[in-house]
């Protein structure tokens, strides 16, 4: 495969190529990809501990998600739920150093990569932790601005990165993008951060107050039960459809931001591989669509192994939480069938 040498060359390459199959082609070479990336980041709120209870949804009865209902900011269309995040904002060398010093300083807090060094000066970084993090804090103002809060940014020292190695988020690129503008393949770096119930509380009311700017790109924000969050991938009876058939009135827009409410789920059942593999099953039976880790991994261009990791389980545990899933969706669709015969 061609190896390309500029952004400008490669783009102009991926216009002309058919979307799919032929674009992933060009950018599973590691150094094609690196002329389009840029990074995203994101926070999912939780708030809450596990309870004593017999089953997995009681025990997980008083923890709590934040979840963004999102929207196409031109259409206004339901764009799925996900965390508070997007991607990066950054400059270049050339166009930082062409700006006078109070040009630079007021790109603090609009441009991710430039921050004040020990001098109080403006400086570009390349330090991906920093970026990481002023991304989020920065996404997190602009997107409940949408909804017409202002009063609240998230602790940059309190954000928990969840490690994902050699995650991608191409999907727009590969799939979606039909040649205009500029495009990026994606690395999302996800966090989340334990807050109080009344703030998760409070942030979902004021949501409802239609305080919302033009063209918000947000609908409201939900303090979500986590066991109705957990199934929210691979849902499809909505009339509103990404273009993997998904429903985006229910389900989560990115595979790593959903994958994020399991590893909530694993730090509060404390990595246990059985609970684990019996939350799966119950969460399963709540849903009439097929709970299938595998297929969002798919689409993050991972497996089953490097999911365990994610969720800090032993190795095999997700592998073990598909199968029991598979299982109780085979019984479902055969029940489903002997009603339908049976007139019932």
């Amino acid at each position: 495969m061609q190896q390309y040498h500029s952004y400008e060359e490669i783009l102009a390459v991926l216009r002309q190529t058919p979307k799919g199959a032929a674009r992933a082609e060009i950018l599973n070479v590691e150094a094609n990809r690196k002329l389009v990336l840029n990074s995203g980041a994101n926070v999912t709120l939780f708030c809450g501990c596990p309870a004593a209870g017999k089953s997995m949804k009681a025990k997980l009865q008083n923890v709590y998600v934040g979840l963004l209902e999102r929207l196409n900011a031109k259409s206004g269309k339901p764009e799925g739920f996900g965390g508070l995040g997007g991607l990066s904002e950054r400059t270049n060398k050339d166009e930082f150093f062409a700006l006078s010093l109070p040009q630079q300083e007021e790109l603090i807090g609009l441009k991710d990569d430039v921050v004040l060094d020990e001098f109080n000066c403006p400086v570009l970084t390349d330090d991906i932790d920093i970026i990481r993090k002023n991304n989020v804090i920065r996404e997190t103002y602009e997107e409940m601005g949408n909804l017409g809060i202002y009063d609240f940014v998230p602790d940059a020292d309190k954000l928990e990165l969840v490690e994902m190695p050699g995650v991608r988020d191409d999907n727009y690129i590969l799939n979606v993008w039909n040649g205009g503008g500029q495009v990026w393949a994606v690395t999302p770096f996800c966090h989340i951060l334990h807050a109080e119930e009344e703030l998760l509380t409070r942030l979902s009311e004021q949501s409802l107050l239609k305080r919302h700017e033009l063209n918000s790109e947000a609908r409201s924000f939900h303090k979500m039960p986590l066991f109705e969050a957990l199934p929210r991938w691979g849902g499809s009876l909505g009339g509103e459809k990404s273009e993997d058939g998904r429903d985006m009135t229910y389900d989560y827009r990115y595979p790593h931001e959903w994958l994020v409410s399991w590893r909530i789920a694993s730090d509060c059942l404390k990595h246990d591989a059985q609970s684990m593999k019996t939350l799966a099953a119950e969460v399963q039976s709540s849903v009439h669509h097929r709970l299938d880790f595998e297929n969002a991994l798919q689409c993050m261009g991972q497996t089953t192994g490097w999911a365990d990791g994610v969720l800090k389980l032993p190795s095999g545990t997700v592998a073990r939480m598909q199968e029991t899933a598979g299982q109780i969706w085979n019984l479902q669709q055969n029940r489903d069938k002997t009603n339908a015969v049976s007139g019932i």
